[in-house]
């Protein structure tokens, strides 16, 4: 068994992938908050995974966070926590085998969650697409064919993407920058009636606006319709507001990139 944790922003995520390449259903996270994190994850982890097993983890919360994890896994008899970043480019093998190929100037500022986000959409849907990660910050990346492989339908490039506040960062800005608005905890309108309609529909329309800007920008540079796949907590909510199509929820792409890079390991 090897432990996969993805650990972001808002949350500490993983599943386990089993000797034959399986993920083991369903997916754990913790909420970080009040209260001692590595203690949190022993006790979650302790009748699950087996003392020995390996950690294969990306980070992009910070170094407090990576040290709450290791000391984890060393209380579990964990193998030493192997931190992902991102490639320079990813082959997989076998049946639905795929390529990507990153394109930032230094690939390895690229960060973590968003390269491990692209591996698992492109492990499920042929480039070209857009892929969305809705979380603490929403992030906008294109995913191109690759020219250089033009008859590998599965071969794909990261051509650039987009970094923002994500939901509830906008909406915390929102209450605390302000002396009238309140933090808004309503729903969604479309024609909004009260304050907190008012800023919970301006926020998921100002990251819709963003998502069909950058959508639309892709399609016109290729001519086509790039799917639209779009991730994390907020996935719904943004979705709901857009009319792109083709377009769907994928659930856990960043774990499921980390599972690819425990299968594989190839790198150019």
């Amino acid at each position: 068994m090897t432990l996969l944790v993805d650990v972001g922003n808002s949350a500490i995520k993983w599943a386990q992938l089993t000797a034959d390449g399986q993920l083991n259903d369903p997916m754990r996270q913790l909420h970080r908050g009040v209260g001692n994190v590595a203690a949190r994850l022993v006790e979650h982890w302790r009748s699950k995974v087996a003392p020995g097993a390996s950690v294969i983890a990306c980070n992009v919360a910070g170094a407090e966070l990576a040290a709450a994890v290791e000391k984890a896994a060393r209380a579990l008899a964990l193998e030493p926590v192997l931190w992902l970043l991102a490639q320079p480019r990813f082959h997989s093998l076998g049946p639905g085998a795929f390529s990507l190929i990153n394109g930032y100037r230094d690939p390895l500022q690229l960060g973590a969650d968003r390269w491990h986000c692209m591996l698992g959409a492109c492990a499920s849907s042929e480039p070209p697409m857009v892929v969305v990660n809705a979380g603490t910050a929403t992030t906008v990346d294109c995913v191109d064919r690759d020219d250089a492989n033009s008859g590998d339908t599965r071969a794909g490039r990261f051509v650039g993407g987009f970094i923002a506040p994500g939901v509830r960062l906008m909406l915390e800005s929102l209450s605390r920058e302000t002396a009238g608005l309140p933090h808004a905890t309503g729903g969604a309108s479309r024609f909004p009636d009260n304050t907190d309609a008012a800023i919970v529909s301006g926020v998921l329309d100002a990251q819709a606006g963003l998502v069909n800007q950058v959508w639309s920008r892709f399609a016109a540079r290729l001519a086509a319709a790039p799917r639209l796949i779009v991730t994390g907590g907020n996935a719904a909510a943004l979705l709901d507001r857009l009319s792109i199509e083709p377009a769907a929820i994928e659930h856990n792409l960043v774990v499921r990139g980390l599972a690819l890079r425990a299968r594989f390991s190839l790198i150019a």
